[in-house]
Order: C-alpha cells, then sequence, then structure tokens
C-alpha cells in the first residue's frame, strides 16, 4: 500500500470575517483617539477656569 502525500489547501479568511481582529483594531484606535484627545484636556482645563473667574467677576458687577 502506497500512501500519496498532497497538500490541503486551506481558504483564506478575508479581514472582514475576522471578527476578533476587526474587534481589537477597534477598541485600539478609538484608544488611541481618547489619548490623543486627552492630551488637550490640561489647555481646556485651564480656559474654563479662566472663563468661571471671569464670569464669576462679572456677575458681582451691575446690570447695566
Amino acid at each position: 500500500m502506497q500512501v500519496e502525500v498532497r497538500p490541503v489547501s486551506l481558504p483564506a479568511t478575508p479581514d472582514s470575517e475576522r471578527l476578533v481582529k476587526h474587534g481589537a483594531l477597534l477598541a485600539f484606535r478609538a484608544l488611541r483617539a481618547v489619548m490623543s484627545e486627552a492630551k488637550k484636556a490640561p489647555s481646556l482645563i485651564k480656559q474654563a477656569r479662566t472663563d468661571i473667574r471671569e464670569a464669576w467677576a462679572e456677575s458681582s458687577l451691575p446690570n447695566v
């Protein structure tokens, strides 16, 4: 009895069907976007603090 060895080709899974990879990419991109926005927070907080101080000072002025 002779055995013949032949390679079996497996179907390539398109990227759209790789749910775990697709989900991980979405999560990582979202995390990078959040980190990018978080870098802007100190300047936004500083501006908000200035605006609140100015509004507080203006609120003590009489309405003219």
